[in-house]
């Protein structure tokens, strides 16, 4: 698998970033707080997730089989209505989110990063730039 990891970057750093392979589609895809960009593609066996500064290599470039990614799928329960999956990589899990308040009317979105279920961080992406947002009813995995 790391191999897997190492190749997606080598081929991702001679492209421009915030391009999905060819054969995928994006399926999330937004702008920073910080003028980063958050991208995840879905190629079919494989999803692929980016980070980095627009217009130039990824930051950071994996792709994981899909059936090492999950999903969390809200359930129709509360004011807050959630979205969210999951991509590992080694101990590191990379959870691509988006929420809304059903009574602020208020949107969030972006990526908490945690390693042995520790959080490290969490990038918020900016409300005000252009979003894409297909979380709702991807069909993966459920998370545990």
């Amino acid at each position: 698998m790391k191999k897997t990891i190492m190749g997606l970057a080598v081929v991702c750093s001679s492209s421009a970033f915030a391009a999905c392979p060819s054969n995928s589609k994006t399926i999330f895809s937004c702008t920073t707080t910080n003028n980063k960009v958050i991208q995840v593609c879905d190629s079919g066996k494989t999803i692929h997730y980016a980070f980095g500064k627009a217009n130039i290599s990824p930051e950071l470039a994996i792709s994981i089989p899909r059936n090492k990614v999950t999903t969390y799928q809200w359930q129709g329960i509360g004011r807050y209505e959630n979205y969210a999956i999951n991509i590992p990589n080694g101990k590191t899990i990379y959870r691509v989110n988006e929420g809304f308040d059903k009574i602020t009317h208020q949107r969030t979105a972006g990526v908490e990063v945690s390693n042995n279920e520790k959080l490290l961080a969490t990038v918020e992406c900016n409300p005000n730039k252009k979003m894409i947002n297909k979380l709702q009813g991807i069909n993966l995995r459920p998370e545990m």
